[in-house]
């Protein structure tokens, strides 16, 4: 089974470079095509919107469809609209290429987690859902910090070239590799709503969306402020992003362990007072004359931040896979929906923040949302939610 779930962690390890390696390069997207750095984080936000709408709609109407093939044809139309990014002549062209590459983001990655899932004991079903978050979780190591450094040096254009290629080799992994496996029953959005009817369905929905919101009011626009702090140009910044990506990676599978060991409400409540405590940190560093503890500082903030924000995810994944009213893919689809909403109002709240405020606004900002996460959590872990049987 390992196999099979690092062919589907390819595949989001694609659609995390695509979705997330702008935070390098904003500064070179505005000054190209003339806009501003907070107009340029719309890139961001508008791939991320896109994902929460759409993707329960693609998922239901693709439901009957074998996930071989739904897998196949999600990763190819991400490819695709990366590649006609290479050549948008326009911010407005290039808004509309990451809608198209939003749209078969939407698909792949709930339907990989939900056969990923599929295939598991219950015992292991945390571990493999970290497998499959674990490729975004590596686009953090290797594809963003990659990403930002083609970005300096050959244009951001390149960049995109990369993404697509990257989309091409997981199109042909997912059609030569991956086995046919059953499709799961047909979810109509009757169900998915009545999923949110659910209290506890929809607190774990809204603690996702509040978590990511706070990492994604910093994250998108992590290049400007760490080069703020500390001095650094884009090789260096690109070195930070690894640094984070590498504590991310830590987080990922702190997150995976934890929901197969762990008491949730325990973990989550720590999670989410380091990830408040990590975000304030940005405002402190920015806001310090204090030189000598700028890098330092910076390194042990960008750390605290990668493992707690990166071990939220799996964590949720597996909680709200647990608590849906019906099969897992809707638990998970929905809890997609609200990690790519909230990256894209984190990042739409952040660009209020940098508009009306400055740099050492973000994380507050983004520190504050954390804590709203930590309290709705505080308010309802004493529900008890109706739990599901895991078909399979």
């Amino acid at each position: 089974m390992r196999p099979r779930l690092l062919i589907l962690a390819l595949g989001t390890f694609a659609i995390g470079t695509g979705s997330f390696v702008f935070a390098g390069l904003l500064e070179g997207v505005a000054g190209d095509l003339s806009v501003s750095v907070g107009t340029a984080g719309n890139l961001v936000t508008v791939f991320a919107v896109t994902y929460a709408v759409v993707s329960p709609i693609l998922v239901t109407l693709t439901g009957g469809v074998a996930p071989r093939r739904i897998l196949f044809a999600a990763m190819a139309v991400f490819a695709a609209a990366n590649l006609a990014a290479v050549f948008a002549p326009t911010f407005g062209l290039l808004l509309a290429c990451r809608m198209l590459a939003a749209c078969g983001a939407a698909v792949f990655t709930p339907t990989a987690l939900a056969v990923a899932a599929g295939l598991s004991p219950p015992e292991e079903r945390g571990r493999s859902i970290s497998t499959i978050t674990g490729g975004l979780t590596v686009s953090f190591v290797v594809g963003i910090p990659l990403g930002s450094i083609i970005g300096t040096y050959f244009g951001w254009r390149m960049t995109f070239v990369m993404v697509a290629a990257l989309g091409v080799v997981a199109v042909l992994g997912v059609r030569a590799l991956l086995p046919d496996v059953e499709a799961p029953p047909v979810v109509g959005l009757k169900e998915r709503v009545d999923a949110l009817g659910q209290p506890a369905v929809l607190a774990a929905l809204g603690l996702t969306t509040l978590g990511l919101m706070g990492g994604f009011v910093v994250f998108t626009y992590v290049s400007p402020l760490l080069a703020e702090i500390t001095g650094f140009g884009g090789a260096g910044v690109s070195g930070l992003l690894f640094l984070f990506g590498v504590a991310a990676l830590l987080g990922n599978w702190l997150g995976g362990y934890g929901a197969d060991h762990i008491g949730y409400s325990r973990l989550m409540a720590a999670i989410l007072v380091l990830l408040s405590l990590s975000l304030s940190g940005f405002s402190l560093l920015v806001a310090s004359s204090e030189t000598a503890l700028a890098l330092p500082g910076t390194v042990a903030t960008l750390v605290l931040w990668g493992v707690a924000g990166f071990a939220l995810n799996p964590l949720q994944q597996y909680r709200v896979s647990q608590l849906a009213p019906s099969t897992r893919n809707v638990a998970l689809s929905l809890n997609a929906s609200a990690i790519y909403l909230g990256q894209g109002i984190g990042a739409g709240l952040g660009a209020l923040a940098l508009a009306n405020g400055s740099l050492a606004t973000l994380g507050w900002t983004g520190s504050l949302c954390a804590l709203a996460a930590l309290a709705l959590l505080l308010l309802t872990s004493r529900a008890k939610p109706r739990e599901v049987a895991p078909e399979g």
